[in-house]
């Protein structure tokens, strides 16, 4: 044979036999990048792999005529994952970085052999870079609340998410999650949150009004700006960047200049005026 086989080779044979069980001996030779003659080498050496209930994997008959095989594959086949290097990476990163992750190393013997042999491989430096303790407290496909410094700003703006997956990037790795403000698909990058809150603590920080809150807005007289202090805001191009202490505070702005500006960003705050505007408007129609 012009190929060694290797297991990289079976399980992309797995992969392929998976998605459609009717194949084109010449299509399948072409995707797998091996003659036909040696297809069938490899579907003796997959034909001989059993199932834990002693049954064959994989099992295929032959059309000489059209030449087409036909498998009949094995249910179990469905419980086989592959994952790539960026995957497997992302789960020692959420095993070392992660609180409940981390419990599965202590109470899964498996689970801690694995994160044993593997870490080592991987360059688990972003850890010790101004992160400590961001990561604890994220729950995966639950509403979490970060901090977050955008890619050409300096300031931290807060948003409601659901983190999804891990990826990385060229920019490196990134958090992809549904913006629950927005309802909207987002990336974050790894390195540039810099909190993580419970729901819990977001509320209670809300209730003291410690929240800082960035809101971007366009106007149409200069004059709303002495309702903020010089060192709060920023003149952009076509906007003004300015920073609130809570979000009571910016919304008693807006409230008071809601006829010169409008609201750019972030979207709480327009939802939240717009509620308030609209049962305002409910309560006068009465």
């Amino acid at each position: 044979m012009s190929k060694k086989i290797d297991l990289q080779l079976i399980m992309n044979v797995l992969s392929l036999i998976q998605n459609k069980e009717k194949w084109n001996l010449p299509n399948l030779s072409k995707k797998l990048n091996i003659k036909e003659k040696e297809i069938f080498y490899v579907l003796s050496v997959v034909t001989d792999i059993y199932s834990q209930q002693g049954e064959l994997l994989i099992d295929y008959e032959y059309d000489d005529k059209n030449q087409e095989l036909l498998f009949n594959i094995n249910p179990s086949l469905k419980n086989i994952i592959q994952i790539n290097d960026g995957e497997l990476f992302n789960l020692i990163f959420l095993l070392s970085s992660n609180s409940i992750y981390k419990e599965l190393i202590k109470n899964n013997s498996d689970v801690e052999e694995f994160f044993n042999v593997v870490s080592p491989y991987f360059n688990l430096e972003i850890l010790q870079d101004n992160n400590d303790g961001v990561f604890e407290n994220l729950s995966f496909f639950e509403e979490n609340i970060i901090s977050y410094i955008k890619l050409g700003s300096t300031q931290a703006a807060f948003y409601r998410i659901q983190p999804i997956l891990l990826t990385t990037n060229n920019d490196g790795i990134v958090l992809e999650a549904v913006d629950l403000t927005d309802e909207k698909l987002k990336t974050f990058l790894l390195n540039r949150i810099v909190d993580s809150l419970s729901i819990e603590d977001f509320r209670e920080s809300k209730k003291s009004n410690k929240i800082e809150i960035i809101m971007k807005f366009k106007h149409t007289n200069e004059k709303v700006l002495s309702d903020i202090n010089k060192n709060d805001y920023q003149l952009k191009d076509k906007y003004v960047e300015a920073k609130f202490y809570s979000e009571s505070n910016a919304l008693n702005f807006i409230i008071k200049n809601y006829e010169y500006i409008e609201i750019m960003s972030p979207q709480s705050l327009i939802i939240e005026f717009k509620r308030r505007k609209d049962k305002l408007k409910k309560k006068l129609m009465i």
